[in-house]
C-alpha cells in the first residue's frame, strides 16, 4: 500500500493558474476495501476571477459547461434586465422554499460548515445554488466536494468543472480519487461515504448534505421493496441522521497530516475526542421532484455536467426509473410517484417512534466493560419479536458502525433462544459479525466485542 503527499493539485485544468489557490493536499492511502485506493484532496479558497480565459480553457475538448455567466456575480452583457428579474423571482421562490424546509425539519444551524457533494449533474448543482444563494442569510460556510470513481475517461475534466462553479460560487472545493475504478455501486457507496465524513472530520464541517430528491426516495423505496427490505430499508433515503461514528484511529485518520494523527491518539493509543465528532448527513431536496430541480437548472441556465450511467439500463434504480415507475403511471395510477413519496414519508415518522422505544430500552438493557458492550437477556426476551429485531439490530450497529442485515439479526435471536425455544440457545458459542466484531452469549446476557486481526 502506498503512502505519499504532494503540494500541487492533480486536476488543475489549463488557464486556472490566475486563480487565487491554497496549496493543495493530496495524500494517497490505503483504504479498508478489496482494491488499492487513493484518496486526493485540493481545496481553494475564495477565489475570484473572470469570463474570458477561463471559459474558454474549461471547455476544451467540447464537453463540459455550456453556460457559465449565470454563476458570476456580475450578468455577461447579453442578458436583460428582464431576464435578471425572471432568475431572481425564480431563485427566490426555490431558495424561500429550502428555506423553509430546513425549519420544519431542523436540518441545519445558523452559522453552521456544511459540506455539500457535487456530482456536476441538474440535483447537485441545483442544490448547491440553492444553498449559496441562503448562505449569507443563515450565516453558513459551504464547502464543495467531488468524488470521482473513475468509471468515465471524462472524469478529470467533470472534476475540473465542478471546481469552477465552486470557485464561481466563493466555495472550498475539496476532491478525492481512487487509484483504480471502482468495481461495484456498493463498494462506491461505502467509499464515497467515508471519503465525506473523513474529510468533513478534519475540516470542522457538521453536515455532509446530498442531492437526493423525491424522485430518489420514490425510487430508492421500490428498489430496497424488492430486495424484503424491513421498515428500516423502505425509508431509508431520511431527511437527516446523524452518521455513525469513525471508531478507529485509522479510520478516523486515514489521510490526515502526521500532526493530526498525533492530536487524536492518547499516550496509551486509545481515541481521544477533538472538536465535534458528530456529523450528519443531510438531504434537503427530499421535497422536490427531479422534474422541478430540471425546470429550475434550465430556467437560470446552470452549468450541469449530465452523468451518461443514469441511463444505463444494466443498473437496477435506472430500470425502476425509466420502465418501472413510466409503466406504474400509465396503468395503475398517474401519481404514484406522490403516492409513494408520502408512504415513504409515513414510514420515516413511525421509524423514528420505534428508534425511540429502542433508545430507551438500550438505556436499561445495554451496559459497557472494558472489553465490549453487554446486552440484558431477560430484557430482550420480554420484548415482542418486532422489538427484539430492531434492538439487537441497534445494540450491534452502534457498535460497530456497519448494517445488520435481517439473516444476522435472526441467527442472533436463533442462537440465543429469543425466539422461544430453548433447544436453540447456544451458551458460550461466538457468531462473527459485520464490522470486525464478534457476539457471545455468557450467562444472562449478550457480550458483544472487536475482534482482534492479525
Amino acid at each position: 500500500m502506498l503512502m505519499c503527499t504532494g503540494a500541487s493539485g492533480m486536476l488543475i485544468p489549463t488557464g486556472l493558474d490566475s486563480l487565487s489557490l491554497a496549496k493543495a493536499s493530496v495524500r494517497c492511502v490505503p483504504l479498508q476495501l478489496q482494491f488499492s485506493q487513493q484518496l486526493c484532496i485540493r481545496r481553494n479558497v475564495k477565489v475570484s476571477f473572470k469570463e474570458s480565459k477561463l471559459f474558454a480553457a474549461a471547455k476544451g475538448g467540447g464537453e463540459g459547461p455550456t453556460d457559465w455567466s449565470k454563476l458570476l456575480d456580475n450578468p455577461s452583457p447579453n442578458i436583460t434586465t428582464t431576464e435578471n428579474v425572471s432568475e431572481a423571482r425564480i431563485k427566490h421562490g426555490f431558495s424561500q422554499r429550502l428555506s423553509k424546509t430546513i425549519r420544519e425539519h431542523n436540518l441545519f444551524r445558523p452559522g453552521e460548515k456544511i459540506l455539500v457533494a457535487v456530482s456536476g449533474g441538474q440535483d447537485s448543482i441545483c442544490l448547491l445554488h440553492m444553498l449559496a444563494s441562503l448562505r449569507d442569510q443563515w450565516g453558513w460556510l459551504l464547502g464543495v466536494v467531488y468524488c470521482d470513481h473513475r468509471w468515465s475517461s471524462s472524469s478529470r475534466k467533470q472534476g475540473s468543472h465542478i471546481s469552477q462553479v465552486a470557485a464561481s460560487l466563493r466555495i472550498n472545493y475539496y476532491q478525492a480519487v481512487t487509484t483504480s475504478p471502482v468495481p461495484s455501486e456498493g463498494l462506491a457507496r461505502t467509499w464515497r461515504y467515508g471519503i465525506l465524513q473523513r474529510i468533513a472530520l478534519r475540516h470542522g464541517f457538521t453536515s455532509i448534505v446530498t442531492a437526493h430528491t423525491a424522485s430518489d426516495r420514490v425510487e430508492t423505496l421500490l428498489y430496497n421493496l424488492f430486495r424484503g427490505s424491513g421498515l428500516h430499508g423502505l425509508q431509508s433515503l431520511t431527511w437527516r441522521r446523524v452518521l455513525s461514528p469513525l471508531l478507529s484511529l485509522s479510520q478516523r485518520t486515514a489521510f490526515a497530516p502526521t500532526e493530526i494523527v498525533s492530536s487524536l491518539a492518547a499516550p496509551n493509543g486509545e481515541m481521544v475526542e477533538v472538536g465535534s465528532s458528530e456529523v450528519a448527513l443531510v438531504r434537503p431536496l427530499l421535497g422536490f421532484t427531479r422534474t422541478e430541480v430540471r425546470e429550475y437548472c434550465d430556467l437560470l441556465g446552470l452549468p450541469l455536467w449530465p452523468d451518461p450511467s443514469n441511463m444505463s439500463l444494466e443498473i437496477d434504480r435506472n430500470r425502476i426509473r425509466h420502465q418501472l415507475l413510466p409503466y406504474l403511471r400509465e396503468n395503475f395510477n398517474d401519481s404514484v410517484d406522490k403516492s409513494l413519496a408520502r408512504c415513504a414519508e409515513i414510514l420515516h415518522a413511525e421509524q423514528q417512534y420505534l428508534d425511540s422505544i429502542c433508545n430507551n430500552i438500550l438505556k436499561k438493557a445495554e451496559t459497557e466493560d472494558a472489553d465490549g458492550r453487554k446486552l440484558d437477556i431477560m430484557i430482550m426476551q420480554s420484548l415482542p419479536v418486532a422489538l427484539q429485531r430492531r434492538v439487537l439490530k441497534q445494540f450491534v450497529e452502534n457498535f460497530t458502525g456497519r448494517s445488520l442485515g435481517f439473516d444476522h439479526v435472526e441467527r442472533l435471536r436463533t442462537a440465543y433462544s429469543l425466539s422461544g425455544d430453548s433447544r436453540s440457545a447456544s451458551n458460550g458459542v461466538s457468531l462473527a459479525l459485520p464490522g470486525n466484531a464478534s457476539v457471545k452469549l455468557l450467562k444472562s446476557y449478550f457480550h458483544l466485542t472487536r475482534t482482534k486481526q492479525i
